[in-house]
């Protein structure tokens, strides 16, 4: 199971929010160079994602390979 963490990324705390988030649930932060969408099974996005471009793109290409998508609280 390959988890995708994504959220907002305008300044290193939210890049480091969303490394911290991959880490602790076991997944890949969706900026990795490493990611590997084709065996992904669940996008896990953080608020204001939809402020975000890169994350959009990243909603919509889980969108499109029907993936599980949930929500994190921090």
């Amino acid at each position: 199971m390959l988890i995708i963490v994504t959220g907002p990324q305008r300044n290193d705390e939210e890049v480091g929010l969303i490394a911290e988030i991959a880490g602790l649930l076991d997944g890949v932060p969706a900026y990795s160079a490493t990611i590997q969408w084709a065996t992904a099974t669940a996008l896990y996005y953080l608020a204001g994602w939809e402020k975000c471009p890169t994350a959009v793109a990243d909603m919509i290409i889980a969108e499109t390979m029907d993936l599980v998508i949930c929500p994190v609280s921090v």
